[in-house]
């Protein structure tokens, strides 16, 4: 299916070998799996894992650098930022281990050469921090383009916004009650059909 094709009752339910426990005449991606079922495995706060291939959060993946604290935006993801080195396509279940490792207790992933990855309690978790992640890799790659110079920022700011900014709690409060909603809202006068 083409993702403007995908609604709720298209969706695959799989266990943690990947076996198809629903009917469905829709099969699973295998690499996607992989990945997937690795956060699924270990995390028991993972109701939602998102894997994006974007060109702004794989610029910044492939590059050796790295997400940079260079704008509130990214300060937003930097102090939950994981990385896990490119393995080629996921199809060896064997390489889950070390994405397990890699992501530990963050929520945002950095997959070299490959995307972008959030967890979250709720798909409402996963999708803000995504949203975060994948516009603070925009901001990067146009910063970038301006030049080799970003203005700098005080260290001590980082560190404020990481103290204030690392509540899981607050965060997942803020994601399903004030971020999420209006977001349903909007959608449902766009296109209703996703419920289907």
């Amino acid at each position: 299916l083409m993702f403007d094709e995908i609604t709720a009752s298209s969706l695959v339910k799989v266990d943690l070998d990947g076996n198809q426990l629903s009917k469905s005449p829709y099969s699973i991606n295998p690499a996607g799996f992989t990945i997937h079922s690795a956060i699924h495995e270990v995390r028991e706060d993972a109701g939602c894992v998102i894997h994006l291939h974007t060109p702004d959060g794989t610029a910044v993946a492939t590059s050796a650098e790295g997400l940079l604290p260079l704008n509130q935006t990214a300060q937003l993801v930097t102090f939950d930022l994981a990385y896990h080195d490119y393995e080629g396509i996921a199809l060896d279940h064997d390489e889950r281990p070390r994405l397990q490792h890699d992501l530990g207790d963050k929520n945002h992933m950095l997959l070299r050469n490959h995307g972008t990855l959030t967890v979250g309690r709720s798909v409402a978790s996963a999708f803000e921090r995504m949203f975060h992640l994948e516009r603070a890799c925009t901001m990067q790659v146009r910063t970038r383009m301006l030049g080799p110079v970003a203005y700098p920022v005080d260290p001590a700011v980082i560190d404020k916004n990481t103290q204030l900014l690392a509540n899981p709690e607050r965060q997942e409060l803020r994601s399903t009650t004030l971020v999420w909603p209006p977001l349903l809202r909007r959608l449902d006068r766009l296109d209703p059909s996703y419920k289907n």
